[in-house]
């Protein structure tokens, strides 16, 4: 099993475990934190699958390599990590669930983090993310990262009745 254990001035990213459950229920119960995310603001994830898929990520790293996000003053503000392993690439998602660290520059440092891991330890020379072309917040972050969107993938998915897009963003070592 890979070590997880980034640290950054704000920042420490580590192997999720099951007693981060509750502030995962929480962040994903939250509207304003899972607008942009499959949920679209309209369902919550149940507690039961929660604690499911910490248990089973807390001991392995395939198919999905799980993180928590913590502020070292702070606790728990948010979850990522890698999955869809293919050869040298891999998916990254990344949700900061605490509305309180918005703004501050910490999703910055999580995607430093999170991709310093991928190209080092992991041996990644690809990863590739989607997201909600509506999502201004995050485009800016990924663009800053170096993402180039590869594809779009046109009306599929609806929230509130209207069609939404989602890019397929990529970042090679």
């Amino acid at each position: 099993m890979i070590a997880i254990d980034l640290r950054g001035p704000r920042l420490h990213i580590r192997r999720a475990r099951l007693e981060d459950a509750p502030a995962s229920y929480r962040w994903f119960a939250n509207p304003a934190v899972t607008t942009f995310l499959p949920l679209a603001g309209t369902a919550t994830l149940p507690m039961e699958r929660i604690t499911a898929y910490l248990t089973r990520v807390a001991t392995s790293d395939r198919p999905d390599l799980a993180v928590t996000i913590e502020r070292i003053d702070q606790g728990p503000i948010g979850c990522g990590g890698f999955r869809s392993f293919d050869g040298d690439a891999a998916e990254l998602s990344i949700v900061l669930g605490e509305p309180s660290s918005w703004g501050q520059g910490l999703g910055t440092e999580a995607m430093e983090l999170l991709l310093s891991f991928a190209f080092g330890p992991l041996g990644l020379r690809r990863v590739w993310l989607i997201v909600r072309a509506d999502n201004q917040r995050a485009l800016r972050l990924f663009r800053r990262m170096g993402f180039v969107v590869v594809e779009t993938q046109v009306g599929v998915v609806v929230v509130d009745g209207q069609p939404r897009d989602k890019l397929r963003m990529e970042l090679t070592r």
